[in-house]
C-alpha cells in the first residue's frame, strides 16, 4: 500500500502541465498503420485465394490431360483475410472526426501549475 501511494504521489509531482493544440475544422485524422496493414491483407488474402487452385498438366505417350484441384477451405481463409483486410484499410482511409462532444477531466501538478482541469471537445 505504501509503495502504491509514494509511486502515486511521485507521479503527480512529476507530471507535465497540460498543453493545448489548436485543431483545424476540415482537419481530417487517418491512420498510416491501419492503411498499411489493412492494405497488406488485402493483398495477402487475394493471393491466398488466387492459390485456392490449381491446373496440371499431365503429358503421356496416350496424351496430354490435364488435372485440376480446388481447395475450398483455402479459398475461403484467403477470402475471410481479404475481407478483414478491407474494413481495416476503409476503416484507416475515412475521416475519424468526432459527431459528439466530449468531456476530459484531469488533475495536473507541476512547478508552473498545478490544478484540475476539464476540456471539451465539439
Amino acid at each position: 500500500m505504501r509503495t502504491a501511494t509514494l509511486v502515486l504521489v511521485a507521479a503527480l509531482f512529476t507530471a507535465a502541465a497540460a498543453q493545448a493544440q489548436t485543431r483545424l475544422e476540415n482537419e481530417e485524422v487517418r491512420s498510416p498503420a491501419k492503411i498499411i496493414v489493412g492494405a497488406g491483407a488485402l493483398v495477402l488474402g487475394v493471393v491466398v485465394a488466387a492459390k485456392s487452385s490449381q491446373t496440371t498438366e499431365v503429358t503421356s505417350p496416350i496424351g496430354t490431360t490435364m488435372t485440376s484441384t480446388s481447395s475450398s477451405t483455402q479459398l475461403g481463409i484467403g477470402l475471410g483475410i481479404a475481407g478483414v483486410g478491407g474494413i481495416v484499410l476503409w476503416d484507416g482511409l475515412r475521416s475519424h472526426r468526432s459527431e459528439r462532444p466530449s468531456t476530459t477531466f484531469g488533475v495536473a501538478v507541476g512547478k508552473a501549475r498545478a490544478g484540475a482541469f476539464i476540456r471539451r471537445w465539439w
